[in-house]
């Protein structure tokens, strides 16, 4: 993948570079500011360095041995060098249109499950009074039915015993006891039984208005990293328009780093919400400080902020890097805050992606995004079954 420096004067002028050199498929892989220098810097504002690259092997093919910097109409290109990705990003792009095929292709086939019936029931739950107990972790090796040997596998991935054995059981009732004899057609075939179990998340923007994003989550859940990340997609890739408004709850909100991030970008941040916040930029985003699901002052406080901010999309942010009794607790203890979806977190700290599914299995909650390490932009990309199975099974 070949990385391209963009030196510009505001985040428009990237957006405009970038899709001029680089075409639709460009993606972010760094934004920061560079400040004047010398006394130029009494008058100058400061200048944006962008990184960007393109899912092309053809680029680092046809790439000089020794290439110079570029000037385009007073934006300057610096030089540029083949690097080597380490992470999936560099596809993101060109992933995202085969997936959202596969799951039209899902829907349609009966594979995958709509959340908007199941979410239904959601306005039923009520915040729960008292903490919400972990449930122990007991290492214990299951009996499974029949001849299936995918159960201790779907446990080493990360999959808890429980929704494993659920696995095993719907693979003896469609498929037979016995199963067939190759370990791989037994993988295989418990993959289509979870993606069974995968929920679309609704989308709940009505049409014609602004979308409105509300993440919510427990402190060090990673929900700063993740709306800047998102952030910068939407501004630097997709040309939207956004506004922020960072909100204080039960404690102050002390995410300065996203005032800071946000100003490079040249997205406004507002520490209080305006009569016309709702119109303020095609996606709007709410940005509440974390708070703990055994806290029952903070999660009250957050039910009453959220009753205030309807209609709008409410993603919960989990880190997946903890133990998944954990990791569940504080997904039972936000669950009475009606959630439309979750964001997976710290998914470069935890190799047992299966852990996720626990999410998908135990909750009435689709998974809507999945984030990996902390860099900025960084990956950030929709979730889908065939992506999660594909890192899953790979080891």
């Amino acid at each position: 993948m070949m990385v391209h420096t963009f030196i510009v004067d505001s985040a428009a002028e990237a957006v405009g570079l970038i899709r001029s050199k680089l075409g639709p498929d460009a993606v972010v892989l760094n934004v920061r500011k560079l400040p004047a220098e010398g006394v130029s810097k009494l008058w100058r504002k400061p200048r944006l360095e962008v990184l960007a690259a393109v899912p092309s092997e053809q680029g680092e093919e046809a790439a000089s041995s020794a290439p110079q910097a570029v000037a385009l109409g007073g934006l300057t290109e610096a030089p540029s060098a083949p690097v080597q990705p380490a992470d999936p990003l560099s596809e993101l792009r060109r992933e995202m249109s085969e997936i959202r095929a596969e799951v039209l292709r899902s829907r349609d086939s009966g594979l995958v499950r709509d959340a908007s019936a199941v979410m239904g029931t959601a306005s039923s739950l009520e915040l729960m009074p008292e903490a919400v107990p972990i449930e122990p972790f007991v290492p214990r090796t299951l009996a499974y039915p029949g001849d299936w040997q995918v159960g201790p596998i779907l446990e080493a991935t990360g999959l808890q015993p429980r929704y494993a054995m659920k696995v095993v059981e719907r693979l003896c009732e469609d498929y037979g006891e016995a199963g067939p004899e190759a370990l791989k057609e037994q993988l295989g075939l418990a993959m289509k039984v979870l993606k069974g179990e995968w929920m679309i998340p609704p989308s709940l923007a009505p049409n014609g208005t602004s979308e409105t994003h509300v993440l919510i989550g427990p402190a060090g859940s990673g929900k700063t990293t993740a709306l800047c990340k998102w952030l910068a997609q939407l501004v630097l890739v997709e040309g939207r328009s956004v506004a922020i408004f960072r909100l204080d709850g039960e404690t102050a909100n002390t995410g300065e780093f996203l005032s800071v991030h946000a100003e490079v970008l040249g997205v406004p941040v507002q520490r209080s919400l305006t009569s016309d916040w709702r119109s303020a930029a095609d996606v709007v985003f709410i940005d509440l400080p974390g708070v703990s699901h055994t806290d029952r002052a903070s999660m009250i406080k957050l039910r009453d902020q959220l009753q205030g901010l309807r209609p709008a999309q409410i993603h919960l942010v989990l880190n997946v890097a903890y133990e998944s009794p954990l990791f569940m607790a504080q997904f039972r203890g936000f669950s009475g805050l009606q959630p439309n979806d979750w964001i997976a977190t710290h998914l470069d700290e935890e190799p047992r992606w299966g852990k996720l599914w626990n999410g998908v299995m135990g909750t009435n909650c689709p998974l809507g995004w999945m984030g990996v390490g902390q860099n900025i932009p960084g990956v950030f990309h929709r979730a889908d079954p065939d992506r999660l199975l594909s890192r899953q099974f790979n080891r």
